[in-house]
């Protein structure tokens, strides 16, 4: 599976650009760098930080906050679980 970083610019004024994908070098990802490229874009403070897949899948906002920040895991098909003990 492919994954996919996307996150919002915007320009000097403060409005909204075209979003960016950001999708590696010259492939896209694979999940564990995903993960890690969104969580230094959310330490970037970048809006709007997303991680898709070619099923169409997404997450974002809290659910991958929490996956970044190692209180949840991710799913192959990106939804956010509770850590098994």
């Amino acid at each position: 599976m492919r994954y996919f970083v996307t996150f919002d610019e915007f320009d000097a004024k403060g409005k909204p650009l075209a979003a960016a994908i950001d999708e590696g070098s010259p492939r896209s990802f694979e999940l564990g760098d995903a993960i890690v490229h969104a969580a230094r874009l959310l330490d970037e403070k970048r809006q709007n930080v997303a991680i898709h897949d070619d099923a169409n899948n997404s997450i974002s906002g809290d659910d991958l906050a929490a996956c970044c920040r190692g209180d949840k895991e991710i799913t192959a098909d990106l939804r956010a679980i509770p850590i098994a003990d």
